[in-house]
Parts: structure tokens; C-alpha cells; sequence
């Protein structure tokens, strides 16, 4: 997280909105948190000193689930699918996500709305992606996707990628953006385009609440997903037993005037 990149502040917020949440929880449970940066985990997790761990959406191809879940430790996946029986997940239906962000769109009389996601396999993309098409197939719509390319720079990513959807579908009358910093991105694109008639929603943070003016935006329970993560592992810890999984509906904060 010490890149300079434009949306290092957002995807801070992202992420410490999550730590702080759990850090709470831990401590009144007589647990410290302790944050591991990101890096490669093959040369951290064999020596992690930690009775357990809270893993936030991780990348279904790097393996860690598996790394540490092999090593012993309890693991609690949040936002993210783990492919384990033994890993508890605490996730948001992505599809709760979707039906708030482009039923709102419809009913304030926009019908072509977008997607844009970026290329991980992470579920904030992947899981929204598969709700996205679902959507359309059950409103008759035909999809318009645009991927912004993974990488450090997700501002620019969805910058890239909304000029290559106006592009593509030149009538588009909204759009959605799962990952704030991408997001971030497609406020840009719009406004080199002049198409401030292009609605736009993403997940509630630091970009949707500084935005002039504020962006409609999809209350993803951020931290009321960290804080029941942090119950499930320490409840592990004590017992010994994998907790059931827990799923959320989002919400939707609505910040744009009506009509």
C-alpha cells in the first residue's frame, strides 16, 4: 500500500475500514490484530506467528487459502470465496449488490447500464461480473462489459476501460463499478468525454463520499462483514469447530436528487 498511485488513499479506506472493524472486535475479545502487507506469501506464511487468520477476498491463483489452511491455521475468508469446507467465508451477495445499483438506475429512467470490473478472479469482480450477466439476461438487456487490466494502477485501469466502453457502446446511460478505485477511473473518463449524463454507483468509501457531487453508492456492510469474520475465527480458536458461513445483503445510499 505505499505506491503513489491516485487511488492509494481509497483502496487505504477499503481496506482499514475492514482492519479497523476487526481490530475493535479482536481486542474486546482479548485478541491483538496484526496486519501483514501484502507481498509473497510463500515467504511469510510458514513463519507467521499468529494462532489465526482473517483473509481479506483473496486471489483464487496465488494459493494462500491453501497455504495457510495446510499449515494448521484457522482461517476466515471475508468477501471472498475459499473452495474449503474447512474455511468459513463472511461474504456479500453480489447479487443484492447489483439489483440495488441497477434497480436504482432504472427506476430514476436509465436502461443501458454497464459494468465495469477488473480482471482478478476476486470475487468484488468475478461474483459481481456473474450477477451482472444474470441481470441482463433476466431484464432482456444486452451486457456491456468493459475489464480494466489488474494491475497497481486501478485508477488509470478504469480510465482505460470506460473510454474503451464509450467506444464501444456509445449510448450507454450508466454505470457500475464494484471497486471504488476503479471507479475513481471511470469519473475521469466520463468527464474527458463530457458525459456527465452517464450515471455512475459504486461501493461506499472515500471516492463515493468525496465526489463532487457525492455518488450514489452500494453499502457493501464493510464492517459489519470484518467484525463477523473476527467472531467466527476467535469462536474457531475456542472450539475448534468451522463456523457456518455468513452471507450479506447490500444496501443501497442514495445520494443523487430524484427524477
Amino acid at each position: 500500500m505505499s505506491d503513489e498511485h491516485t487511488d492509494h488513499d481509497g483502496r487505504l479506506d477499503w481496506y482499514m475500514r475492514t482492519a479497523a472493524a476487526a481490530a475493535t472486535e479482536s481486542i474486546n475479545a482479548g485478541y491483538a490484530l496484526t496486519l501483514v502487507p501484502p507481498s509473497d506469501p510463500e515467504s511469510w506464511v510458514p513463519g507467521l506467528a499468529v494462532d489465526g487468520v482473517l483473509l481479506v477476498d483473496p486471489d483464487p491463483d496465488d494459493g494462500l487459502v491453501d497455504l495457510l489452511a495446510d499449515r494448521g491455521l484457522p482461517v476466515v475468508v471475508i468477501s471472498g470465496d475459499s473452495g474449503r469446507p474447512d474455511v468459513a467465508t463472511v461474504s456479500l451477495d453480489r447479487d443484492s449488490a447489483v439489483e440495488c445499483a441497477l434497480g436504482h438506475f432504472l427506476a430514476r429512467g436509465r436502461s443501458r447500464p454497464a459494468l465495469v470490473v477488473d480482471s482478478s478472479r476476486r470475487q468484488t469482480a468475478a461474483g459481481t461480473h456473474r450477477a451482472y450477466l444474470d441481470w441482463c439476461a433476466r431484464h432482456e438487456a444486452p451486457p456491456r462489459v468493459a475489464v480494466a487490466e489488474a494491475d497497481r494502477a486501478r485508477s488509470e485501469a478504469g480510465r482505460r476501460a470506460t473510454t474503451e466502453l464509450l467506444h464501444r457502446f456509445p449510448d450507454t446511460d450508466c454505470v457500475y463499478a464494484p471497486l471504488d478505485s476503479i471507479a475513481h477511473g471511470v469519473a475521469a473518463a466520463l468527464a474527458d468525454a463530457g458525459r456527465g449524463d452517464v450515471g455512475l454507483i459504486t461501493a461506499d468509501g472515500m471516492i463515493a463520499r468525496l465526489h463532487h457531487p457525492p455518488l450514489t453508492a452500494v453499502d457493501t456492510k464493510r464492517e459489519q462483514q470484518a467484525v463477523a469474520a473476527t467472531r467466527m475465527l476467535i469462536a474457531r480458536l475456542r472450539t475448534g469447530v468451522t463456523q457456518p458461513s455468513e452471507v450479506f445483503t447490500a444496501d443501497l445510499i442514495v445520494r443523487d436528487p430524484p427524477g
